[in-house]
């Protein structure tokens, strides 16, 4: 509180008593008028405790409701008592602060007025002292501020109401001074986003909570923003934050500029965005996820709007119709069908918008016009309004269970002609299974019979299906029947059985075969039942039979074997002949088993050619029996050809003459005796000539040894003195023409008598010719010299075990012995034969059966180029490759192979330009006795003896490839080194016993 003092008594040494009473008047109404003007109260007062008022201007009723007389000298009231009791003591302790200091005094407090409201005054003053520093007045004056203190009450609840507001929004605020950038205001959510609390930020720069590098840059983007004065958005930001790491913020900062458009303040508002960032990389990443499942599925993805144009399709859905996306995006659905499916397609249509999902097979149309059968899985698709916008299928490529299909169906036409056609009895029943106690019993009643059971039993089909077999059969037949049929399906396997019925009142034999079918859970479901009328193979082994007791109870030695000597039957008097038991087995014997090895020779060389071509040989030979010693025998041997007239079978009839050979020796000894002294004297000369032939059979023998290695090396050496003198000759000849063509230089003009020989000898046309003629004797010896080792090379039948060759050298043999079916004729042009050979080693195998592999193939390529147009051309190509040993099939799939490295081979390839295979024929053509050339031009054995010494003597593969059309290719694969060494293939009784015209024939 203060009051201002009276002017007029302002000091103690006044001038007042001096004044005119007029001088004084005018001074009073002076002062009147300009407190009158004052905007507030102005007052002086006593400096005690209660502040008696002396002056106080009428401006203080405005103030308080109470006129200025109540108030002086305390006449009613002291102003100290309308001051509001908790500003009391503040206002006392603030001015006796000011007057202790010698200070003016400045305050603000409440007043209660008279009608009893609040009002808030301004009161200045200070205090007024005598001339020893004692105060004696308070002068002051008081100011009604009581709506500026409503205006700044509304202020603060307004800047309270928004501090609230920006504290608590969702995003980060701050704003920093345009000076410095210092932080001078930070709210709760930049505490909460950042981790800096607002005493850790307030009144700093970014240099002191930040890193460094982060510090610098904001500054730098600060600075720029300011400068530019414009709002800048600032999409995505990397921050360290020291509670959560690195966070990603989107920030908006702008310049708050003066009324000058100076920048005074920064304003930043910034959100977290890391969680959603995170959300939109997983949402990116699920999109791509889902993307790439779309794109790699095996399925075809087709969605289509509701005017039924394409709006997406994925990879497999253009690779299966032949287009590019490019190609198919915007185009209609029935650009893809054929006229037929599109009525079909628009009934799927009012479905789709029906609201109706299904799944149906359907017929594409191809890029080239081809056809795609697919499934289709339609699904609509609707708005959140329920309004039709599409439909997606799903489309699966069943194109190849359609050909199946086909292919299922043309197999069950021709099972079904098979099946009508065949003269075996074929019936299938189903299996009704009945629970009954001790054991369960089945019922089985007839599905299907063929023609051929219906004319055995001789009821139609129709009235046999349903019906069982015991409705059916004779009781007696259907008991015995039913219990085979209930033993096939207890045991699960196929059953076969003999029987006896007659038909048509003639006994007739049976072999009947029971096989059962299951289902796709493995059970028994129906039998089939094939039946064969074996009458005349039973009536056969009847006749057999009966020979075989013949057979049996001759005293003669009769036996029988294949063309390889195997042993197929022995009778019982052979057995004891050689020693063999009753129930010995002998297929593993061979009929050359039971002769010494000078009497194999014999038959060898004598015996079986001669059977072969005269089907019967008659001779003395001689058995061993199994304790070893040798028993004389009279031996018939017989050829038995087959329907083709090759040999099937051997047989053999042998008498044992041990009887007569013995009398013949005791008349040998007798007469012997009678001759004794004679004996001597022959035996000396018998002795003699014996030695004498034997030493001339020997020179004979050494003079053939020789005669042959002189042959080859006077073939051979004639052959290399031409060869290596056709070089000196060359050499030769030339310094001739070169003399004679210096003896022409320098004398030009030769006498009569030599020009007259130069034109008898034609030299122009011998001196060019020479050259010529040498280079044919060259490229003639060379020929000769490659002609006899290339026989000797593919003619290596001597070499019966695996050494190292050079497979080139084996196929160039090989072309030279084709070389006259590749050479053209008149009827034929030439075969051309391109080789691309490869750096091959030195491969392990038998080199004259490998030969016979090429032999065969070529001859087969040659074959199929005989009546092709031209060009006419064979290719061959080798290389070598690495791959994993094969594991044989009969091996477990789960056993480790014994070593798991990668073995070397050498690829062959044979091809040629030919008419190609047909691929039904293609996988036969490996199987023996098929062939498709005419009778008596093939035996169908050739590819699959080739097969054979491939992959089961050498351990590799034969493999053809062919399109009809494009020739025919076959891959022969060699391991370089073999690791299981095989016995060569042999197809003869032994090793110089002659091949039979078949095996021959079949080889070739």
């Amino acid at each position: 509180m203060a009051i201002l003092p009276n002017s007029l008594e302002s000091t103690p040494n006044s001038t007042k008593d001096q004044q005119t009473p007029e001088s004084q008047q005018h001074s009073e109404a002076q002062f009147q008028a300009l407190v009158a003007n004052i905007p507030g109260a102005v007052y002086r007062c006593t400096w005690d405790s209660v502040g008696t008022m002396t002056f106080l201007s009428s401006a203080i009723q405005d103030i308080s409701g109470y006129e200025a007389s109540e108030f002086i000298s305390d006449r009613i009231r002291s102003f100290d008592s309308i001051i509001h009791p908790h500003d009391r003591r503040r206002v006392k302790e603030s001015v006796g602060q000011s007057i202790d200091n010698q200070h003016s005094y400045v305050l603000e407090y409440r007043i209660v007025r008279a009608d009893g409201k609040i009002a808030w005054v301004y009161d200045k003053g200070q205090g007024t002292r005598d001339e020893n520093g004692v105060v004696q007045w308070l002068d002051g004056v008081i100011l009604d501020i009581s709506d500026r203190k409503q205006t700044e009450l509304q202020l603060r609840e307004t800047q309270a109401f928004l501090n609230s507001v920006i504290e608590n929004l969702p995003v980060g605020v701050f704003i920093k001074d345009a000076k410095e950038l210092q932080v001078m205001y930070w709210n709760k959510t930049s505490e909460e986003l950042l981790g800096y609390s607002k005493a850790q930020v307030l009144g700093k720069s970014d240099y002191d909570f930040l890193p460094y590098q982060q510090a610098r840059l904001l500054r730098a983007k600060d600075r720029q923003i300011l400068m530019g004065g414009t709002l800048v958005d600032i999409p995505e930001a990397p921050l360290n934050t020291p509670h959560r790491g690195e966070r990603i913020v989107n920030a908006k900062k702008v310049p708050l500029l003066d009324e000058t458009g100076t920048p005074q303040y920064l304003l930043g508002i910034f959100e977290d965005i890391t969680e959603r960032k995170q959300a939109e990389a997983a949402l990116r990443e699920s999109e791509r996820h889902y993307r790439c499942i779309v794109e790699t599925a095996s399925e075809g993805v087709w969605v289509f709007d509701e005017n039924n144009q394409i709006t997406f399709a994925n990879s497999r859905m253009t690779q299966m119709l032949g287009y590019t996306i490019t190609q198919m995006q915007g185009r209609s659905l029935f650009d893809f069908i054929d006229s037929e499916s599109q009525a079909l397609i628009q009934t799927y249509l009012d479905r789709r918008r029906q609201g109706i999902q299904e799944r149906y097979d359907f017929k594409f149309r191809r890029q080239d016009g081809s056809n795609l059968w697919a499934i289709i899985s339609a699904t609509p698709l609707f708005n959140d309004q329920g309004g039709f916008v599409g439909v997606l299928r799903m489309i699966t490529d069943i194109s190849d269970r359609k050909q199946a299909e086909e292919a299922l169906q043309e197999r069950e036409q021709f099972l079904s002609s098979i099946l009508n056609g065949v003269e075996n009895s074929i019936s299938v029943v189903d299996v009704h299974q009945h629970q009954s106690e001790p054991d369960p019993s089945w019922e089985f009643r007839y599905v299907d019979v063929n023609p051929a059971y219906e004319q055995l039993i001789g009821i139609p089909a129709e009235q046999l299906r349903n019906q069982s077999l015991g409705a059916i059969l004779p009781p007696d037949r259907a008991i015995t029947i039913t219990e085979h049929y209930t033993t096939c399906v207890q045991t699960g396997t196929s059953l076969s059985y003999e029987e006896c019925f007659s038909v048509q009142g003639q006994e007739r034999w049976w072999i009947t075969t029971l096989t059962p079918l299951r289902d796709q859970h493995g059970q028994i479901y129906r039998v089939v039942s094939t039946s064969t009328n074996i009458t005349q193979r039973k009536q056969a082994e009847q006749k057999t039979a009966r020979l075989t007791a013949i057979l049996e109870s001759t005293t003669d030695f009769v036996s029988m074997c294949e063309p390889d000597g195997t042993l197929l039957y022995i009778n019982k008097a052979g057995r004891q002949l050689v020693g063999l038991e009753p129930d010995q087995q002998i297929s593993h014997l061979r009929m050359w088993d039971f002769h010494p090895e000078s009497v194999n020779q014999r038959l060898f060389a004598e015996a079986l050619p001669t059977v072969i071509q005269d089907k019967v040989w008659q001779g003395e030979t001689s058995l061993v029996h199994q304790q070893g010693w040798e028993i004389p025998v009279s031996q018939v041997v017989m050829a038995h050809p087959g329907a083709t007239g090759e040999v099937e079978v051997f047989s053999t009839i042998i008498r044992d003459i041990s009887d007569r050979k013995q009398a013949e020796e005791a008349l040998q000894k007798s007469e012997q005796e009678l001759r004794v002294k004679n004996q001597d004297l022959q035996h000396t000369l018998d002795q003699l000539k014996k030695t004498q032939t034997q030493l001339i059979q020997q020179e004979k023998m050494v003079s053939l040894g020789q005669m042959v290695a002189g042959i080859a090396h006077e073939i051979n050496n004639p052959i290399g003195f031409i060869a290596g003198n056709i070089t000196y000759t060359r050499q030769y000849g030339m310094e001739l023409l070169q003399l004679l063509q210096l003896y022409a230089k320098h004398y030009p003009e030769p006498v009569a008598e030599i020009q007259a020989e130069i034109e008898a000898v034609d030299l122009d046309f011998v001196r060019a010719d020479f050259p010529k003629l040498l280079n044919s004797m060259e490229e003639g010896a060379n020929r000769i010299r490659q002609i006899v080792l290339s026989l000797r090379n593919f003619s290596r039948l001597d070499e019966a075990e695996i050494k190292p060759v050079d497979i080139h050298d084996g196929m160039e043999s090989t072309l030279l012995v084709l070389q006259h079916r590749l050479k053209s004729t008149l009827n034929r042009p030439e075969i051309q034969v391109d080789k691309h050979y490869g750096n091959l080693p030195l491969v392990e195998c038998y080199a004259s059966q490998l030969n016979q592999v090429f032999l065969n193939i070529l001859g087969n390529a040659i074959d199929a180029l005989d009546t092709h147009p031209e060009p006419r051309r064979i290719t061959i190509s080798t290389a070598v490759s690495s791959q994993l040993p094969v594991v044989p099939l009969e091996e477990s799939p789960d056993k480790e192979p014994q070593n798991s490295q990668p073995i070397e081979r050498v690829i062959i390839r044979i091809k040629d330009n030919g008419p190609g295979i047909p691929e039904a024929i293609q996988k036969q053509i490996f199987d023996p006795f098929f062939t498709t050339k005419s009778i008596g031009t093939g035996t169908g054995l050739g590819l699959s003896i080739s097969q054979s010494i491939v992959v089961d003597k050498h351990g590799g593969q034969l493999t053809c490839i062919s399109q009809p059309g494009q020739g025919t290719e076959f891959v022969i694969e060699l391991p370089i080194k073999q690791q299981l060494l095989s016995s060569p293939l042999t197809f003869s009784f032994g090793e110089s016993f002659p091949l039979s015209p078949k095996f021959v024939q079949s080889s070739a």
